[in-house]
């Protein structure tokens, strides 16, 4: 007797969310009816347009990418497709009330959070920013709220110490492993829990004038930002107004002083003070410029800057 196949439909964005669907892809107890993801956008000077990495997938699994999902249209092309779940990994839209109705079972979303900690748009960067050690993913029902849906299924694991790029793998390949056998158990008929909506926070979508280094933090909290922020927007300071992206960046020792004051500049490091010792900057990108390390920095700005000085 042949199985019937789970049929799903499937909404995301990025590459984390392209490579769950190639995970889903590779199992024969899926049939992917249609893949929703963003509108390419323009990117550079030229305004082109970028290709979405579902485009490919289009000869063979119809890839819708709308502008509104309570368009007739939008409507139409995807009621044309049944499915007994809609799975969604980081789409980047709101799902209207009709489509979260429509699969069988609802929509399953994978959220990188151990909810409710954490709903909103940049969960991973916050818990890390916020000095977590412990974060996670969330299998939950999607619902109307920001992600206040019940929850299938947590995993938990170590973040701490490790910076954005680093905590995103490690969770990709945590959900990776668990993502086809939640979605068996959901179209089986498990049962979500509902969240303590008591214990909510939100990961507010990160601006990039956050990624300014503010001297009167604490080193932990200079610290855990740039380990947050190492892939967009980046820390940085100013020097003779521009913005000096820090490239690596550590604690150099609990020593009190004036918050942004040179502490010391020499071949080795920019060392400031801070709120509660001082930050060490060994590797920096001026605009237009390539990486350089210690070494060229301090040839390179040795008479700019000098111990005692304030920087921005």
């Amino acid at each position: 007797m042949v199985k019937t196949k789970i049929r799903i439909g499937f909404a995301g964005t990025p590459k984390i969310a392209f490579d769950h669907l190639t995970k889903l892809l590779l199992s024969d107890k899926f049939s992917v009816e249609f893949i929703l993801t963003q509108p390419n956008k323009t990117a550079g000077r030229g305004m082109s347009k970028t290709t979405s990495l579902f485009t490919e997938l289009a000869k063979t699994i119809p890839v819708f990418q709308f502008n509104d999902l309570k368009s007739q249209e939008a409507r139409e092309k995807i009621a044309s497709h049944k499915v007994d779940l809609l799975v969604v990994v980081a789409y980047g839209k709101l799902i209207p009330k009709w489509l979260l109705e429509f699969p069988l079972y609802g929509c399953l979303n994978v959220h990188f959070s151990l909810l409710p900690k954490h709903r909103g748009a940049a969960p991973m960067q916050r818990a890390i920013q916020s000095g977590e050690k412990i974060s996670g993913v969330s299998f939950m029902k999607l619902e109307e709220g920001l992600d206040e849906g019940p929850v299938y299924k947590t995993i938990e694991t170590v973040i701490e110490g490790k910076d954005y790029y680093e905590v995103e793998e490690l969770l990709l390949q945590e959900s990776l492993e668990e993502v086809s056998n939640v979605v068996c158990e959901v179209c089986e008929g498990a049962k979500p829990e509902n969240q303590n909506h008591s214990e909510a926070t939100y990961a507010e979508k990160i601006e990039k004038l956050e990624g300014k280094i503010d001297w009167n933090e604490s080193c932990e909290g200079i610290k855990n930002k740039f380990l947050a922020f190492v892939g967009w927007p980046q820390t940085f300071f100013v020097l003779e107004g521009q913005e000096v992206k820090v490239i690596s960046l550590s604690v150099h020792s609990p020593e009190r002083g004036t918050a942004g004051k040179v502490h010391s500049f020499d071949k080795n490091s920019l060392n400031v003070f801070c709120s509660d010792g001082v930050i060490s900057i060994k590797s920096v990108q001026f605009p237009g410029k390539k990486v350089i390390g210690s070494l060229d920095f301090f040839n390179s700005k040795r008479d700019i800057i000098s111990k005692g000085d304030l920087l921005i």
